[in-house]
């Protein structure tokens, strides 16, 4: 018997951001769904804009359900600033989006 596909639930826990060219932005993402996550795309928009900044990244990372996953993720052809807001959107391969707001420092 097929089985509805469970709901991707995931939740950034804590990010942060250095203000340089090319950061590495590290990130705490917990799964409390009961799915394995992957995630296949990660962004980075100034606060208040629809652009990215930078170039889209495949982070790579697998998430299994409960885990709580530390992982950096390195942008590039841009450079951040410190003081400023920027916002980390992260993209599933079954198109679940979260994101959140860091302060470069």
């Amino acid at each position: 018997a097929e089985q509805m596909a469970a709901s991707e639930k995931l939740k950034i826990e804590a990010a942060s951001l250095p203000a340089t060219t090319n950061p590495t932005a590290t990130v705490y993402v917990r799964n409390l769904g009961g799915v394995q996550v992957q995630i296949v795309t990660a962004y980075l928009f100034p606060v208040g804009s629809s652009a990215p900044l930078c170039d889209p990244v495949n982070p790579g990372v697998t998430i299994n359900p409960g885990e709580l996953k530390t992982f950096g993720i390195t942008f590039t052809g841009c450079t951040t600033t410190s003081g400023h807001d920027y916002v980390i959107k992260l993209v599933t391969a079954k198109g679940t989006e979260i994101a959140t707001t860091v302060t470069a420092s």
